[in-house]
Formats: structure tokens, C-alpha cells, sequence
């Protein structure tokens, strides 16, 4: 299995355009093959928003990046972020 975590803090005005698309992407990944657990969160230190994923393997979790969904989730995030996002892969 595979742990995806991460953390981003949102652009000035930007938390409700990012909060709208995560919700979008999270509904969408809920079914993809090989997706255990898919969820956001927002810190209660920050306005950071949390990312937590556990994938079945790294198989399943190329498949989601090449998904529609995602592709188009990574483009309509240009200009949502202060700073970089923050992401971590750990193998279980």
C-alpha cells in the first residue's frame, strides 16, 4: 500500500476556489481502482488544506494521475497556492 500526504496553504482569496476543487477531485477519486481512503481536510493550526490518500499500489495510483479527473484537477490549481504544496509518499 501506498500513503500520499500532503499539505498546502491557499493563495490570499483563494481558500473557497481551492476548497471547491478539492471536494470535486475527492468525489471523483472516491471510485478509482485501487483507491482505499481519498480525503482532504483543513488544519485547525492554518488555513493549510490537509490531503491524505492510501492507494492498493503504485499501479493503481499512476492509473489515478493519468485519469481525466486528475489532469484536469492539477490544471485548475495555477494560481491557488501560497507557495508550494508540500507532498510525501510512504510505502506501507
Amino acid at each position: 500500500m501506498l500513503l500520499i500526504t500532503g499539505s498546502a496553504r491557499p493563495a490570499p482569496g483563494a481558500r473557497d476556489r481551492l476548497v471547491a476543487a478539492v471536494r470535486e477531485i475527492s468525489t471523483a477519486t472516491q471510485g478509482d481502482p485501487g483507491c482505499l481512503h481519498y480525503l482532504f481536510a483543513a488544519s485547525l493550526e492554518d488555513d493549510a488544506i490537509i490531503s491524505l490518500e492510501l492507494w492498493r499500489d503504485q499501479a493503481a495510483l499512476d492509473a489515478h494521475m493519468n485519469h481525466e479527473h486528475t489532469r484536469r484537477f492539477l490544471s485548475s490549481l495555477d494560481g491557488l497556492f501560497d507557495g508550494e504544496p508540500v507532498m510525501q509518499q510512504t510505502e506501507l
